[in-house]
């Protein structure tokens, strides 16, 4: 089976997962395919990726390659985490992808000063942004809710759920609904 290579573009995107279903995999894969492409990554969160799923997943990319992967710390208030990050990513060449894993408490609707921060930081990127956080349970006919969605100004949304408990998962993205099978390599068609 051939990995998933969603296209990312310039836009941003909001991941939206349902909890401890592979939203951290899902944007270390994109980072790894906007690497193979000739880009560069920053990854902030409050946490480092786990170290074997890292392993996995850029177990390919050469050393040269590989230092295109910036890791970053998300801590303190959030404005000034997103205002340092922006300054990096002016100064560093060639950044392609932002990852910005866990910015939000797990539950709740998203804090109004974390909303600002985000739409101020979309407003002044000039490359595509994957803002990975929880999703909140939906009451309709919808797989999951993206929580303060109305208030985000975030391009895209995509949701990444768990229909079982095995390793099939499904992300619905522009209207599409893709199945995908989550392995030691990471999302496949």
């Amino acid at each position: 089976m051939p990995l998933w290579l969603p296209d990312v573009g310039a836009e941003s995107i909001h991941l939206v997962v349902e909890g401890s279903c592979g939203g951290t995999t899902l944007g270390l894969q994109i980072s790894k395919q906007v690497i193979e492409e000739g880009g560069r990554v920053l990854w902030a969160s409050p946490e480092l990726p786990d170290g074997v799923r890292f392993g996995q997943i850029f177990s390919e990319l050469d050393p040269v390659s590989s230092s295109r992967y910036h890791a970053i710390n998300l801590v303190g208030e959030i404005k000034q985490s997103l205002e340092n990050i922006l300054s990096i990513a002016k100064m560093l060449p060639n950044v392609k992808l932002v990852v910005v894993d866990d910015y939000c408490p797990d539950t709740g609707r998203i804090p109004s000063n974390i909303v600002k921060a985000i739409n101020n930081f979309v407003e002044a990127s000039e490359w595509c942004t994957i803002f990975i956080s929880k999703g909140g349970v939906s009451m309709d006919d919808r797989p999951l809710i993206e929580r303060s969605g109305k208030n985000l100004n975030i391009g895209e949304t995509w949701l990444l759920t768990r229909p079982d408990t095995d390793n099939k998962r499904i992300i619905h993205t522009g209207g599409k609904e893709i199945k995908l099978t989550l392995d030691e390599d990471g999302y496949k068609l």
